[in-house]
């Protein structure tokens, strides 16, 4: 919270700033495990790096396939 009075002149009478933490989670899927995570705080920006999971082909049927001529 940020609030900011001034008088008529301009000058700052009081000035109050929100000071706390914050906490929040994701859900990254069954196949990653937390060594697999890596998080790096820096200049405000949070990064967070995870594998990409690995993407799973799914088979073609031939009754799925359409022939175009």
């Amino acid at each position: 919270m940020n609030k900011d009075e001034k008088n008529k002149a301009g000058k700052l009478i009081r000035q109050e700033r929100y000071a706390g933490s914050l906490e929040r989670s994701f859900y990254v899927g069954d196949d990653l495990k937390q060594e697999d995570i890596k998080a790096h705080y820096e200049n405000g920006v949070l990064k967070i790096t995870m594998p990409k999971p690995a993407v799973k082909k799914a088979a073609v049927d031939e009754k799925s396939r359409i022939a175009i001529e």
